[in-house]
């Protein structure tokens, strides 16, 4: 059931303004937060969103207010609850102050207010609008990671932003000695963090500009081709290779289709596909042959080169600015991080079925291999259960893709599954699901996907009902 039909259409405008500029400031208030130098900034996508919550929520109709109560999926109430009951556990225990306690559970609970705009209040006109707003968000965060690549490579300058940014962070974690410090934020010849806290974030939010487009525009074949392309050459640019892999293997099995070739089904646009991705790999193979000593090239062909060391267990190489080191595999990273888990459960027996908590109290968080951290984080037992239920969105989701295959949902479905894959596939490197620039994009998607299923569930009734 969709309430915006009852709303007034001074109301609807409202709301729909509102909330698309809550929608822009979930990655940009990080910016604003940079510049005035003021945490607080964080919490101005809920003002927004909150104004504009006010002008469609039935608060003064018993009725309504209940429905909507009753239609909150379980899953939510059970995550706000075990937020609360974690962060009140570990208070009760003396590892976190009442300040870390407010904190962690704001800015992981206000991110579920996300749910009942994209829930109970979207049609086919408002959630375009809504898409494009997020889409315009994360072209801003690309052309700000483009503009502070090229300007640390090819010019080797720094941009005030980055120093700037490099400030608000050191100012925010209270470091006393500067020497401890990773300075890549702040050092030519290395990777740019883009607009927000880290590259992996900020890559993120290049790929779901591309989804929020791929949800609003039928591109067809060489369009389709050529537009991926451009976002493909902007997660070149920036380098994180988690993200480059990630948008790799989304755009190619959910939006070229390229799951049937294993049908023995083909496509013209798995046939164009294929063709670039040729022509785009022999071109991206010179570049870097015949252009070694240029540095951004040579900077690539390094990464590029420890990426694969680290991922294939084939040993380490230096890189100047890299704070990765030398010689790490990822399997060394698990093998410690295993390690570390299992030491934290000897400390804190009660973690096995409480979790580590969202604080990095018990266990340091922020590592290379976020799937552990996300296990400690909800205990082995809710973390299983909280995964399944994920699982099986995405899974549906990609059903409904097919299912509806053209249509309006099934371009919202790609939506849903590309942000949750993306997420998910995140937790082998980085576990960036909790960031206040992450987390609203994880309930917009299951608020879209709880909307569909109820359009459908309907539309299914009302067809019994007549036949």
């Amino acid at each position: 059931m969709n309430n915006i039909e009852g709303i007034s259409s001074e109301n609807n405008y409202i709301y729909t303004t509102f909330l698309s500029i809550s929608l822009l400031l979930i990655p940009l208030s990080f910016s604003l937060q940079v510049i005035y130098m003021q945490p607080f900034m964080a919490l101005l996508p809920y003002f927004f969103l909150l104004i504009a919550l006010l002008f469609i929520l039935p608060i003064y109709n018993l009725n309504g207010m209940n429905h909507i109560i009753i239609n909150i999926p379980s899953y939510i109430y059970l995550f706000g609850i075990f937020v609360i009951f974690s962060q009140s556990f570990q208070l009760m225990l003396g590892l976190i102050s009442i300040n870390e306690l407010v904190s962690s559970v704001l800015f992981l609970l206000l991110p579920m207010l996300f749910y009942l705009p994209f829930r109970f209040f979207v049609n086919r006109s408002n959630v375009n609008i809504f898409l494009f707003c997020i889409a315009i968000a994360g072209v801003i965060v690309s052309i700000f990671f483009i503009y502070d690549t090229v300007s640390r490579f090819i010019f080797r300058e720094i941009t005030p932003y980055s120093k700037q940014a490099f400030d608000y962070s050191i100012a925010q974690q209270g470091v006393v000695n500067l020497e401890d410090v990773n300075r890549a934020r702040i050092s030519t010849l290395s990777r740019s963090h883009g607009l927000l806290q880290s590259h992996s974030v900020s890559s993120l939010w290049v790929m779901v500009s591309y989804f929020a487009l791929m949800a609003i525009y039928d591109f067809k074949k060489v369009s389709l081709t050529f537009v991926t392309s451009i976002f493909f050459i902007t997660l070149l640019v920036a380098m994180n290779f988690s993200s480059i892999i990630i948008f790799f293997l989304i755009s190619v099995f959910i939006y070229f289709e390229y799951f049937k070739i294993l049908l023995l089904r083909i496509t013209t646009n798995n046939i164009i596909f294929i063709f670039f991705v040729l022509i785009g790999a022999a071109l991206l193979t010179s570049l870097i042959l015949f252009n070694l000593e240029n540095p951004l090239v040579k900077y690539f062909y390094n990464v590029a080169t420890l990426q694969f060391s680290a991922l294939f267990g084939t040993g380490g190489v230096a890189i100047e600015n890299l704070s990765t080191g030398n010689g790490v595999t990822f399997a060394d990273m698990y093998a410690e991080n295993i390690t570390n888990y299992m030491q934290v459960l000897l400390q804190y027996p009660y973690a096995i079925i409480t979790g580590t908590g969202f604080s990095s109290t018990m266990m340091g968080y922020g590592g290379d291999t976020g799937i552990i951290e996300t296990v400690s984080k909800f205990s082995p037992g809710i973390f299983l259960i909280v995964l399944f239920a994920y699982l099986k969105v995405i899974y549906k989701s990609i059903l409904g893709v097919h299912i509806y295959k053209g249509s309006f949902e099934s371009y919202q479905y790609k939506f849903i599954a590309s942000i949750l894959l993306a997420v998910l596939i995140y937790e082998y490197h980085y576990s960036i699901w909790g960031l206040k620039n992450v987390l609203p994009l994880i309930f917009i998607a299951l608020g879209m996907y709880d909307s569909l299923n109820s359009k459908n569930s309907n539309l299914k009734f009302k067809q019994r009902l007549m036949s």
